[in-house]
């Protein structure tokens, strides 16, 4: 019979089964088969821990990854920072990528941690939907690019002025619901007196739009008018002040039918206003209609 622990060999010992010489060989023996499996015990455990410091470094860089890209959209819609949209957009990539880098390699080493294989298989799955993303972005998008400029203006506000609703000057003012450029009303101003009259018609409080340009467009006809009217825009942008826009270059003038007139403003970076006020001036007396008012905004031609 093997012995297996020194209390047995020593009652071999004891017993005269086997020699002194015998029982200390026997002991050293024993002493090292213990040493051994005690090694090996650490060392499974060692083996068997995860490495869960790592798996969490890599989910907080995966997360970064996934965050850097996100964050400056709405800094660009408020206008905080340098550059445009697109800018920012490139420049949270920038931080993005080496952090989604970073992530998959620390996921590898903590793979033996949940968070660790979290990270690994789902690095690869947001890389192939940032890739498909981006095929069916320019794939919607590249028939907007390549069409003329009034197919991708976007209407911020309408005001069809199917009555006095909103409409601020009201000395003069009339809703006529028998003339209208859709049938459904417009305003009809009295300019009884010569002068120069500012109808105040709507304003939109604050509008958030930066590298556009922003177009005032409606439907202008006169009576029995002698002078001019034009539409004029004017953009409070915190910080510097009211600025205007006026189409004085697009005037209606004598007896006219419904015509489509704008004026329009551009907004560089940061430039987003509080306020945006839409007047008709009229300059002269007679009758003046405006209908079917319109705020867009468009792509930024650099000139």
């Amino acid at each position: 019979m093997e012995a297996t622990s020194e209390q047995e060999l020593r009652q071999l010992l004891d017993e005269g089964k086997v020699t002194e010489e015998e029982y200390n060989e026997l002991r050293r023996a024993l002493g090292q088969k213990k040493n051994c499996s005690t090694a090996v015990q650490a060392q499974e455990q060692t083996i068997a821990k995860p490495r869960t410091g790592f798996g969490w470094a890599a989910l907080i860089l995966m997360l970064a990854g996934i965050l850097f890209p996100l964050l400056p959209i709405p800094f660009a819609l408020m206008g905080i920072g340098m550059g445009g949209l697109e800018f920012k957009i490139l420049l949270g990539v920038f931080f993005g990528i080496p952090c989604a880098i970073l992530a998959f390699i620390f996921g590898i080493i903590g793979w033996k941690s949940p968070t660790g294989k979290a990270v690994v298989i789902t690095i690869p799955i947001l890389a192939l939907l940032a890739v498909l993303l981006s095929i069916a972005g320019l794939v919607f998008a590249y028939p907007l690019m390549t069409s003329p400029s009034e197919t991708v203006q976007r209407i911020r506000y309408d005001y069809p002025l199917d009555s006095l609703e909103n409409v601020i000057s009201r000395d003069s003012v009339f809703f006529d619901n028998e003339t209208s450029s859709d049938g459904k009303g417009s305003l009809r101003i009295e300019a009884g007196s010569p002068g120069k009259k500012v109808i105040r018609i709507v304003e939109t409080g604050p509008l958030t739009i930066a590298n556009q340009v922003l177009i005032y467009s409606a439907k202008l006809r006169t009576g029995d008018f002698d002078g001019k009217a034009y539409l004029e825009m004017w953009c409070d942008i915190p910080g510097k002040g009211e600025f205007f826009s006026r189409g004085i270059e697009q005037p209606v003038t004598g007896r006219t039918e419904w015509t489509s007139v704008q004026t329009s403003f551009r907004f560089e970076s940061r430039q987003m206003p509080a306020n945006v006020k839409l007047n008709l001036i009229i300059e002269g007396d007679g009758t003046v209609w405006i209908d079917d008012i319109k705020l867009l905004s468009g792509p930024l031609i650099k000139e």
